[in-house]
C-alpha cells in the first residue's frame, strides 16, 4: 500500500526539517518543502501532487498561507489542507476557516496532535470529495435530460406529425414512417414538403404542378404519374383527395 503524501508549506527550515522526520515517524511520505507561493506552484506544475497539504499561515512574501491557499483551492479542490501556526486568536482561526481548511494545528505542536489533524482532515476530505462525485453525477444526469428535452423541443419544433405515424422533418425535407426514413424521390418530396406547408387545407393540382416543375409544368399525365408512385409508397389515405377539386393533408 502506498503512503500518504504530504507536502510542507513552511518557510522556516528547522520546524519544516522538524515536520519532515515527524511524518516519517507517523508513516507518511514527505513529498517535498516549499517556502512559498512560487515554489509551492512549481513542485506541482512538475506532477508531484501530495494527498495533504501542510501550510504555515504566515509565510513571509506577498502571499500569505491562507491567500496560498485559496488559490490552490481553485487548482487542486480535492487536496486537503491544515494550517500551521503558532496564533490562536479568534480572528486567525475565522481567516483559516474562510480558506477551506480542513485542520488548524497550533505551534508548538504534539507528534500525536499532528498524527490526528492529518487523519481527520484526509478522512472529511474524503468524504467530501464522494460528495462531489455523487453530485456531479446527478449534475450530468440532469444535463443529459435538459439536453434531450432541448432537442425534443427543437425536433418539436421542425416537424410535423401527420396521421398514421408518420412525420414529416421541414428542416431535411425528410417524410419518415416511424423513425424509419422513407425514399422518396425529389418530385414526391416537394408534393410531401408543400402539403405539410398547407396542412388540413385543400391544394389545388395546379399548385402541386407549380411546385413541383416551377414555371415549367409537365401536364397532367406527369402530375398522376408522380402522385400515384408516392400514394403507393404510403398510407392510401395520408394524401386525401377532395372530390377530385385537390389535395390535402391532415396533422395527428
Amino acid at each position: 500500500m502506498s503512503k500518504i503524501k504530504i507536502l510542507i508549506v513552511e518557510d522556516e527550515s528547522i520546524i519544516a526539517l522538524n515536520l519532515k522526520e515527524n511524518l516519517i515517524d507517523l508513516g507518511y511520505e514527505p513529498c517535498g518543502i516549499t517556502p512559498n507561493k512560487c515554489k509551492t506552484i512549481s513542485i506541482l506544475e512538475k506532477g508531484i501532487i501530495p494527498d495533504l497539504i501542510l501550510m504555515d499561515i504566515y509565510l513571509k512574501g506577498p502571499t500569505t498561507g491562507i491567500e496560498l491557499a485559496k488559490e490552490l483551492k481553485i487548482i487542486i479542490p480535492q487536496i486537503p489542507i491544515v494550517f500551521l501556526t503558532a496564533n490562536s486568536e479568534l480572528t486567525t482561526i475565522k481567516k483559516a476557516s474562510e480558506a477551506f481548511a480542513y485542520g488548524y494545528l497550533l505551534k508548538p505542536y504534539k507528534k500525536s496532535n499532528l498524527h490526528a489533524a492529518i487523519e481527520i482532515a484526509l478522512s472529511k476530505a474524503k468524504e467530501d470529495n464522494q460528495k462531489n462525485i455523487k453530485i456531479d453525477a446527478i449534475e450530468n444526469v440532469n444535463r443529459t435530460l435538459i439536453h434531450k428535452l432541448e432537442l425534443k423541443e427543437e425536433q418539436k419544433s421542425r416537424t410535423i406529425q401527420l396521421k398514421y405515424g408518420y412525420l414529416y422533418d421541414k428542416e431535411k425535407e425528410i417524410l419518415y414512417y416511424g423513425n424509419e426514413p422513407l425514399k422518396l424521390t425529389s418530385k414526391e418530396i416537394k408534393i410531401i414538403k408543400y402539403l405539410c406547408e398547407n396542412p388540413g387545407h385543400n391544394v389545388s393540382q395546379e399548385q402541386l404542378e407549380y411546385a413541383i416543375w416551377q414555371d415549367e409544368p409537365a401536364g397532367y399525365a406527369a402530375f398522376r404519374s408522380v402522385l400515384f408512385r408516392l400514394r403507393s409508397k404510403v398510407h392510401k389515405d395520408l394524401i386525401v383527395n377532395q372530390n377530385n377539386t385537390g389535395y390535402k393533408i391532415e396533422l395527428l
